[in-house]
């Protein structure tokens, strides 16, 4: 019995992170730009979801969506980059085969879950901008809390069901992963059987999912720039495309930086340590610039930051 688990599931992984940079210095370096852009990204959703949670004018559905949007932007990293600076300093690049399906698992989750969230926020932004009258009956914080729920039920299911595929294929040899973290492609490349039909179906279901969400997206700020075009005020018209900017650069940069890293696994020859690098920025690039995002374009969260630092400095000055 013991034989067949062996065969079927190897104990371990060894991780193969920037195999052209394994020289102290290099490492080192690319330890304190990622320590950097951890902490970073970190304390800019941290203040944020604070500021969110504090000023009860940001308790709206829009925040409600947005504050999720925070979350997994704290998860997001947390799951991976911690294990990899990790690494890089201790030279300790073992992860057992439950830890990593688990890191897996997580990573397809929270990805999954932002996917469908971004796609609800367009809806919402739909909502607001083309039906104003009818949105305060139509969206409230019992509904943001549902959609939201849904988000996170669709992420979960999908990701549990691509995760039992794992389970399900033998590993019975090479066990060295050309990546930081876990991932699905990466993981079912060292598997000893004909994977082809497994990423027929992971490779279909992305496109579909992603396929559906950004018509969806698509969809919303069609019409919505169908409508503010009907708007005869120059002014109501900025007010207008102003509440959706910020979310048009999120799903931008989500997008982009998620197509950079599946087109990486799919041209022949491509660099690891270029790879690699990419799957980092996708882990910790959205995350980092979705709080400033939200600051610099928002009014109502640029008023409230200032007010709660000032609240701060003034307490401060007093002790």
């Amino acid at each position: 019995m013991e034989q067949n688990h062996t065969y079927f599931h190897v104990s371990h992984f060894v991780f193969n992170a920037f195999p052209g940079f394994q020289d102290g210095t290099s490492r080192m370096i690319i330890f304190a730009v990622f320590l950097m852009g951890f902490t970073a990204t970190l304390f800019g959703n941290l203040i944020f979801l604070t500021v969110m949670v504090l000023d009860n004018r940001l308790h709206v559905p829009m925040y409600y969506f947005i504050g999720n949007l925070a979350v997994l932007d704290l998860f997001i990293p947390s799951a991976t980059i911690p294990e990899m600076l990790y690494y890089l300093i201790s030279d300790d690049n073992v992860i057992n085969f439950g830890s990593c399906v688990t890191q897996m698992t997580s990573i397809m989750i929270f990805r999954i879950t932002e996917s469908c969230l971004l796609g609800i926020m367009a809806y919402d932004r739909y909502q607001a901008v083309c039906w104003p009258l009818h949105y305060p009956t139509v969206m409230t914080n019992k509904q943001a809390v549902r959609l939201s729920a849904c988000c996170w039920v669709t992420g979960i299911m999908m990701s549990l069901f691509l995760a039992s595929w794992v389970f399900m294929t033998p590993f019975c040899g090479p066990n060295k992963i050309d990546h930081y973290c876990c991932e699905l492609i990466a993981i079912t490349a060292l598997a000893c059987a004909d994977v082809t039909v497994q990423d027929a179906i992971n490779f279909v279901g992305a496109m579909i999912a992603t396929s559906v969400t950004l018509l969806f997206i698509g969809f919303s700020y069609g019409k919505i720039g169908v409508s503010v075009l009907k708007v005869a005020s120059s002014q109501e018209c900025w007010k207008a495309y102003s509440t959706c900017t910020s979310h048009l650069f999120v799903i931008t940069i989500f997008y982009l930086v998620a197509a950079a890293v599946f087109i990486s696994y799919r041209v022949p020859g491509f660099s690891i340590d270029a790879r690699v690098l990419a799957g980092v920025v996708q882990n910790i690039l959205p995350p980092l610039v979705n709080p400033l995002i939200y600051c610099l374009k928002t009014k109502e969260v640029r008023v409230s930051l200032l007010k709660s630092l000032k609240r701060m400095t003034v307490v401060t000055n007093r002790i």
